[in-house]
């Protein structure tokens, strides 16, 4: 009764309810619609957060150029060249400061070398090597007359201690290119020399043998000096005596004999705190076939794990869970092992120390196989995967490398990287021009997140201000005609009250009508902006951003693969959003009314008919 009264009221104000239906759907729709915006804003931020990462490549800048000499043969003269000279290598340490809120990183990647005397990484025969270091020759040779190598002379083949494709007894010729004062050999005499073979101009047509440099040490400390060594950067042959080879004048090329076939047994390890530091697997060229990523708790304990690649794994029978032994031989500290270690060789190190003996293991630990990855590898590329890398928690390598170090060179983007939040290198740049650090340059990849960012803050800005203006909207309304519908509607409940109408009576006969109108006007009105909602987002979203500087592998997550993997087209559930969106419009135009209605029920029915009359 109560409720067909209320209806029958409004009912006498028809262009009135009308009216207020239709402005509450308007208001409930753009309500609706903003916080649709809103919720698919917040999808969209929380999928590419999952999907997107900034990393920084750092490089350390030359302080100078100077000009370096080098013999040049052919000219009979001193070629000039330019050479980048570093005051020092910057430590990672100079990108550790306050507020910088690193991810993961910075790191500094060394490249180690494990030895595997019983593996041919490159399945050639261990027996006859045809590589060595730089596919060079050390032979016995006897010269066919006295000269000055300064010019090529022939010399006869006495014994191939190591190489392929000379015999003994072969004539080839030899000549000390690169050094302005070479040595006289005499025909009497027999010498062992370190020599690679060469196509030049200076060879006359021919094969010509130039000096090695294998018989020198290459060793660095940890500040990247080299450390003297008690042989001369020229020095590539000596003579061989009646008792050379049992003298200790030989010691350092019977060693040489002894690591001259390293290279086809050294496997390149990486030590990294996070592999998506690695361009390969930040772009999607290297990623895993099996098994897992390290946990954050094994790199930071630096477990004995390890992830191997697909050929790696295929060659030794090696899956999830196997042990691999990694001797740790040699360290790089200039290079990575893409540009290092190629397909068809690597490993381009002198294995004998400054002192002329071999290098010593230095670590030697079992490691688990937690991962297979895939992808290409080997392409001799300095952002690039070396040849059957293994991948390792860094600091899994517990022992110095101090004095194995085999090269030494300043920060680059192939070996120091860092990771940090989305949408925070103006930020971090903003703290790191700070710090007055003129020579390194720090370059950020984050798969075009920033341009997306801007598309994304965008939305939820329009979201802002729709909803906004949507709540302002209703409470306008809901204001106003509670105004109309139940303060200015005294006479009738102070008729009503007169009648004997108790006042819980009179607050539901004005109530219900108004409570009437709100539901259906809301409801109507969210449930279509809900729905409208997914597909105005849809539209204004795209425009895709996603930055291809190291390009698109199929398997790489950009931008692109981004949008294309979050439904903007429609909301998850839009009733659901569209229930909550008038529930929440219900119970405030349930509050704003039931005020007006207490408020007249406040005053008795004279008072009210005084009042109607003024």
């Amino acid at each position: 009764m109560i409720m067909k009264n209320s209806i029958r009221q409004l009912l006498r104000m028809k262009g009135r309810a009308v009216l207020f239906l239709l402005l509450l759907f308007f208001a409930s729709g753009l309500l609706s619609i903003g916080r649709g915006f809103w919720i698919i804003n917040q999808e969209k931020t929380e999928a590419y957060e999952g999907t997107f990462k900034t990393i920084g490549l750092v490089e350390q800048k030359a302080t100078a150029i100077e000009k370096r000499e080098e013999w040049d043969p052919e000219t009979g003269e001193y070629k000039i060249y330019p050479v980048k000279v570093f005051r020092s290598y910057h430590s990672p340490d100079v990108l550790d400061f306050e507020g910088a809120d690193y991810l993961s990183g910075p790191e500094k990647r060394i490249t180690y070398g494990a030895y595997w005397p019983d593996y041919d990484v490159y399945g050639r025969d261990s027996n006859v090597q045809d590589s060595g270091l730089w596919f060079g020759f050390i032979l016995d040779v006897t010269p066919l007359e006295d000269g000055v190598l300064d010019h090529t002379m022939k010399v006869r083949v006495e014994k191939v201690w190591k190489g392929r494709g000379v015999r003994e007894g072969d004539i080839i010729r030899v000549c000390d290119h690169f050094n302005p004062k070479p040595d006289t050999i005499y025909a009497d005499k027999r010498y062992v020399i370190d020599v690679y073979a060469s196509l030049g101009d200076h060879a006359e047509g021919g094969l010509e043998f130039c000096p090695g440099m294998a018989i020198r040490s290459m060793q660095m400390d940890t500040d990247g000096k080299w450390i003297p060594d008690e042989v001369e950067a020229g020095y590539f042959y000596e003579e061989v005596t009646e008792d050379f080879w049992e003298s200790d004048k030989s010691r350092r090329w019977r060693n040489l004999l002894e690591v001259w076939d390293y290279p086809n047994h050294i496997l390149p390890v990486t030590g990294t705190c996070d592999i998506g530091l690695l361009m390969p697997f930040y772009t999607g060229e290297a990623y895993l076939v099996s098994g897992r990523d390290f946990t954050e708790e094994e790199y930071a304990q630096g477990e004995k794990v390890c992830l191997i690649s697909e050929v790696f794994a295929r060659k030794n029978g090696l899956k999830i869970g196997d042990q691999i032994r990694l001797p740790l031989l040699v360290a790089d500290h200039a290079y990575s092992a893409g540009i290092r270690y190629s397909a068809s060789g690597g490993a381009g190190y002198s294995f004998l120390n400054a002192k002329g003996e071999p290098y010593e293991v230095f670590e030697d630990s079992q490691y688990t196989v937690t991962g297979i990855y895939g992808g290409s590898a080997g392409m001799l590329e300095e952002y690039g995967m070396g040849y059957q890398e293994v991948l390792i928690p860094g600091r899994s390598v517990k022992n110095s490398d101090a004095d194995n170090i085999v090269s030494y060179g300043p920060m680059k983007g192939s070996t120091t990287a860092f990771q940090i939040e989305n949408g925070t290198i103006e930020e971090y740049l903003a703290k790191w021009s700070q710090l007055g650090i003129d020579d390194v340059e720090i370059t950020f990849y984050d798969r075009g997140y920033t341009e997306l960012e801007a598309n994304i803050s965008n939305m939820g800005q329009i979201a802002r201000i729709l909803i906004t203006a949507g709540m302002v909207m209703i409470l306008m309304v809901l204001g106003y005609f509670s105004w109309i519908f139940i303060l200015r509607q005294r006479e009738r409940t102070a008729v009503e009250r007169s009648l004997g109408f108790a006042k819980r009576h009179s607050f539901f006969s004005l109530f219900c009508g108004i409570f009437l109108l709100m539901l259906l006007g809301s409801a109507a009105g969210c449930t279509a902006g809900s729905c409208l909602a997914g597909r105005l987002s849809g539209s204004l979203g795209q425009t895709i951003y996603y930055d291809t500087s190291f390009g698109n592998s199929g398997k790489s997550l950009t931008a692109a693969a981004a949008v294309e993997g979050t439904d903007t087209d429609v909301l998850d559930n839009p009733l659901l959003a569209a229930c909550q969106n008038a529930l929440l419009i219900m119970a405030a135009g349930s509050m704003i009314s039931g005020a007006g209605i207490v408020i007249n029920l406040r005053q008795e029915p004279m008072q009210m008919f005084e009042s109607r009359k003024e």
